[in-house]
């Protein structure tokens, strides 16, 4: 896929300075940190919010694994809804950060009964530490268990940052990505184009 294929929004870049500088470690950019490895392990996102129209969404993403809970969740079974996933980390800052929004998103969805399910991705983390997160933030949407980094590379390198939130439309297919922390209005935004977009209405 080409760059040009995506529409780039900068409304979050702003708001999300200040906490990348504590995710990144040196302020190094995330090309310069892919080559050089952070020592933190992981690598920060820059802000960039990135959406495609339907007819230019090309890849397909199936997701599945164990949820913190131990039980079986695949994104097969929510064909027909939009999809948000959310890869995050207890030991990631931003992720911490904007924990809030995405529960704030998450809620008003649910509430309105539209028909959108969020899935976490935890990074990294032991299954207590997780749980133990969910529960200090009060995270109300399932999270998958790390499993070795075998869950988040189904992802297929599309969250190379952590966090990243990627929106899939209802037929399975990448339709927005979030490169580091989410503010709750550009999901809201973004979520709502592709159910407009998409007729899930």
């Amino acid at each position: 896929m080409t760059t040009s294929a995506w529409r780039r929004t900068v409304g979050a870049l702003a708001a999300s300075a200040l906490l990348l500088a504590g995710c990144g470690g040196d302020g190094d950019s995330i090309n310069d940190q892919m080559r050089s490895g952070d020592q933190k392990g992981y690598v920060a996102g820059d802000g960039t919010v990135q959406a495609l129209a339907p007819d230019e969404r090309t890849t397909v993403l199936t997701l599945e694994g164990t949820t913190l809970e131990d039980e079986p969740w695949s994104s097969t079974d929510h064909l027909g809804e939009v999809v948000v996933i959310n890869v995050w980390g207890s030991w990631c800052g931003p992720c911490i950060q904007e924990t809030p929004d995405l529960e704030e998103v998450a809620t008003a969805f649910a509430e309105a009964g539209e028909p959108v399910q969020f899935i976490g991705v935890n990074s990294r983390d032991s299954v207590p530490s997780a749980l133990a997160f969910q529960q200090k933030y009060d995270v109300s949407y399932p999270s998958l268990q790390d499993d070795g980094g075998r869950t988040r590379a189904q992802l297929e390198g599309l969250a190379v940052a952590t966090p990243t939130t990627m929106v899939l439309d209802p037929e399975g297919r990448l339709a927005a990505r979030v490169s580091g922390p989410v503010e709750a209005s550009t999901l809201r935004g973004l979520v709502e184009d592709v159910l407009a977009g998409d007729g899930a209405r």
